[in-house]
């Protein structure tokens, strides 16, 4: 059981504590059946809706340059960065992501499954 948990314990530590759902008395196996159904549950009355948003917006990337010296040999190393156009950035978001999310919760909370912080 705990070589099964190992690749999951060691992803969690790096950030500070993970949620699992837990059933007294359950196996991986019931939890797999259960996350399956609760996700067919949340995907039919919430399919995916994706909207396109802008997430950057065009600008300029203004010139910088860094220079450095070399007093040794009285020399000025210049470096020129920058001064070119990005466009637009965009990115897609699923709306129905939170009620979605909201619909499994409930039907796992429903088939008694509780969550837990490792």
């Amino acid at each position: 059981m705990f070589r099964r948990l190992l690749p999951f314990v060691l992803l969690c530590l790096p950030l500070g504590g993970c949620v699992t759902w837990e059933k007294p008395g359950a196996t991986d196996l019931d939890r797999q059946v259960d996350t399956s159904a609760c996700n067919v549950e949340g995907y039919n009355r919430y399919p995916p809706f994706l909207q396109d948003y802008l997430a950057e917006p065009a600008h300029w990337e203004p010139t910088v340059e860094t220079c450095s010296e070399d007093k040794k040999h009285k020399t000025r190393t210049c470096t020129t960065s920058g001064g070119y156009w990005v466009p637009d950035r965009y990115e897609t978001r699923d709306l129905n992501d939170g009620p979605r999310e909201a619909i499994f919760n409930a039907c796992m909370f429903r088939k008694g499954w509780h969550q837990e912080q490792h």
